[in-house]
């Protein structure tokens, strides 16, 4: 399987497991002068946590996402960031420039300044050898783009402490469903999900659930 050919090589969390990483209190939102959640919610996120964030579609967990991520304040309550870094990967991999080829986007990440023969090496380890690296972006699966999203992170010169995603399994096969499974176990930091795919929530190993009732 492709699974068994890639190696992932995550530049590990340096934070410690069990730190306080988000504390919300009695928080809201409301589009309309409705609230989005029939109760406010309340909740800790630690690092090191598996969770999955669960409602029906509605049910307002972009809008949590954002005020998870410090892009919203929540209209009631409190909210309490402590200084970390995260990575939120949407359906749409919207993080990949779509204008750009598979090397420039990977130059792109390259904090570390890694030598154009070791991010070559990196593409090659993501299933990307030369004939793609010439290839625009915009013509990329949703498969390939999952996994040059992994390969960006660990071109990056440190991994996110958090990552976050957004039904991350729609429209991969199952073989970069195994690739996606195999990463994200290999990731030690903070992981945040939205899923309905409860045998992949199974295979990573989730811990908890956060249940938004609209």
């Amino acid at each position: 399987p492709l699974a068994g050919q890639i190696k992932i090589g995550f530049d590990q969390s340096n934070l410690h497991y069990g730190k306080i990483l988000i504390e919300a209190r009695e928080i809201n939102f409301a589009y309309s002068d409705n609230k989005l959640w029939l109760s406010a919610l309340n909740f800790d996120i630690k690092s090191g946590e598996r969770i999955a964030l669960k409602g029906i579609n509605g049910s307002g967990k972009s809008t949590l996402i954002k005020i998870i991520l410090g892009e919203l304040l929540p209209q009631t309550g409190k909210v309490k960031n402590a200084t970390y870094d995260a990575i939120y990967i949407d359906q749409d991999y919207s993080l990949i420039n779509s204008q750009l080829t598979v090397y420039l986007q990977a130059q792109q990440y390259n904090t570390g300044e890694l030598q154009e023969h070791e991010i070559k090496i990196r593409l090659n380890r993501f299933l990307f050898n030369k004939e793609d690296w010439d290839k625009p972006c915009s013509a990329l699966s949703g498969g390939e783009k999952m996994r040059l999203m992994l390969c960006l992170l660990t071109i990056k010169n440190k991994a996110p402490d958090t990552m976050i995603f957004d039904e991350p399994t729609n429209n991969l096969d199952i073989q970069n469903v195994e690739i996606l499974t195999e990463a994200i176990n290999e990731f030690k930091g903070t992981l945040l999900i939205v899923s309905h795919d409860t045998y992949f929530l199974e295979q990573i190993n989730i811990e908890r659930e956060i249940i938004l009732d609209k």
